[in-house]
């Protein structure tokens, strides 16, 4: 199974992102942007790919062990962007508003906890997102509206929420797209 580890934002803030996604995206060609649907939005703490459907009860003990020492966090939707700039935009995403302290603990954690069970963590630089789209296609003429959008929305905010939770998620490949599942939850103390 592809599997990986997430939070979720609230309805609320799906809201707000999908209205600035909406903004962005009629400036653009139909169909120049893969967006992501509004109910899989989320910030992505490990990408744990292919999982042996026999190793998932381990791999449930340890996120189990993390989440129950890690606090629940507050978290703030702040800014559009997009990876790796303007010029060749590929991931447009909202930013997360300073992360705290708590959730650079959690993802370390997770990270250290992880590796023993054969996880490689990132090389790169943690820098907490919510993808809300992948570029397909985008000629040089509509890189300008693109980069135009993204400087008007660059502070815009689209609410806050505490992270409760944490969830394994299962994601299948379609044709249509992926398709998300939670595997299962794992409250944060303090929850």
């Amino acid at each position: 199974m592809r599997l990986f580890v997430a939070i979720f934002p609230p309805p609320d803030v799906i809201a707000c992102l999908t209205d600035a996604v909406l903004t962005v995206a009629g400036g653009l060609p139909r169909g120049s942007v893969a967006w992501t649907a509004p109910e899989q939005v989320h910030l992505t703490l490990n990408f744990l790919d292919a999982v042996a459907a026999g190793s998932i009860g381990e791999l449930e003990t340890v996120l189990e062990g993390v989440c129950r020492t890690a606090q629940a966090h507050r978290l703030r939707a702040r800014g559009l962007g997009c990876f790796p700039g303007t010029n060749r935009p590929r991931i447009l995403w909202a930013g997360l508003d300073g992360p705290p302290p708590a959730l650079a603990s959690l993802k370390g954690t997770l990270d250290n906890s992880l590796t023993p069970l054969g996880y490689r963590p990132e090389e790169r630089a943690f820098h907490p997102h919510l993808t809300l789209g992948r570029v397909k296609e985008l000629r040089a003429g509509d890189r300008p509206p693109l980069a135009r959008a993204l400087r008007e929305l660059r502070e815009a905010d689209f609410g806050q929420w505490t992270a409760r939770r944490v969830d394994l998620m299962r994601s299948v490949l379609t044709p249509g797209g992926a398709c998300y599942s939670i595997v299962r939850s794992f409250a944060l103390a303090g929850h």
